[in-house]
């Protein structure tokens, strides 16, 4: 068994994620109960191919998590996990006990009467699923609970901080499920705000073999090609527009106080080391280390100069 892995054989089977393509099971932590939202984890199997190819998909989840702590970017906490013998990774509920959370398919409909269905779709974009409305939206929903260096900003804020996020570790996966709202379930309650990112595992070159990563990390020019394929593919408009520069584009919809963090975001990109936070989390072999924080130094250079732009 690794060693790095939390095993969750023993905690409280609670019930089966209905949304998404994979299999993925709630379970409650120790000491946990029905009535704790923040102690229920996800349990997320790691996906291996019928060819026998295992993803790192756990090991990126964990890491996307990792990043985020370090840039003060609200999202959920991660561990690579294993269950009767499964690994994967388990990753905890952002939802407090005072609120509902809403997915942005939803919030969508309600705030701006946009209805997104799935069968209603430009290949990867859902029609409607854009950034401005998104932005208008949003315009109800404050920052995430505990995320004191967002307080000042708007819920669109933080959004676009998840996709200066996404645009570090080239998660393209940003769909309407995989962004959220809470919703106080009582009017005397807090106010209505964004949830933490959630789901980011589909980054850093998740889906490659060690083979596919050495070829990369052995000729510069690949590398970057790599880095810069990552697109908003799950965006109306925008299937092709780079990471970065989506992420650069939605800084001008910004409030004052949401420049300001988002300035300071991209600074702080500059300060992590992330050899060393890679080197803290194993599970991977050292190629896929060195290969996902080549992705993160590329890509953080890319989003320092559209910022400054």
């Amino acid at each position: 068994m690794d060693q790095g892995r939390t095993d969750v054989s023993a905690w409280e089977f609670l019930h089966v994620e209905a949304r998404g393509a994979s299999e993925k099971m709630w379970l409650s932590e120790p000491g946990g109960s029905s009535a704790r939202p923040h102690t229920h984890w996800l349990f997320k199997p790691a996906t291996i191919h019928s060819n026998g190819h295992r993803q790192i998909g756990d090991w990126t989840e964990t890491i996307a998590a990792a990043v985020a702590a370090e840039l003060d970017v609200p999202a959920a906490q991660a561990k690579l996990a294993i269950r009767d013998g499964v690994e994967g990774v388990i990753v905890r509920n952002v939802r407090p006990v005072e609120y509902e959370m809403q997915a942005g398919s939803l919030v969508m409909v309600d705030e701006i009467g946009v209805e997104l269905r799935a069968s209603n779709r430009v290949r990867t974009a859902t029609i409607g699923h854009t950034l401005d409305n998104i932005c208008r939206a949003l315009v109800p929903y404050g920052p995430p609970p505990a995320a004191p260096t967002w307080s000042s900003c708007t819920g669109y804020d933080v959004f676009v901080g998840y996709l200066i996020l996404d645009a570090l570790i080239g998660n393209a996966d940003r769909h309407e499920q995989n962004w959220s709202v809470l919703r106080a379930r009582s009017s005397a309650g807090p106010a209505d705000v964004l949830a933490p990112a959630y789901d980011m595992e589909s980054s850093l070159g998740f889906q490659l073999t060690d083979e596919a990563r050495t070829n990369r990390l052995a000729d510069a020019t690949a590398m970057e090609k790599f880095a810069v394929k990552g697109t908003a593919r799950r965006f109306d408009g925008d299937l092709k527009t780079p990471l970065v520069d989506f992420a650069g584009r939605a800084v001008a919809q910004c409030s004052n106080a949401g420049r300001e963090r988002i300035a300071h975001l991209a600074e702080a990109i500059a300060s992590v080391n992330f050899e060393e936070l890679l080197a803290s989390h194993p599970g991977v072999s050292v190629v896929a280390r060195r290969f996902a924080g080549t992705v993160l130094e590329i890509n953080g250079r890319r989003i320092r100069d559209v910022i400054r732009t």
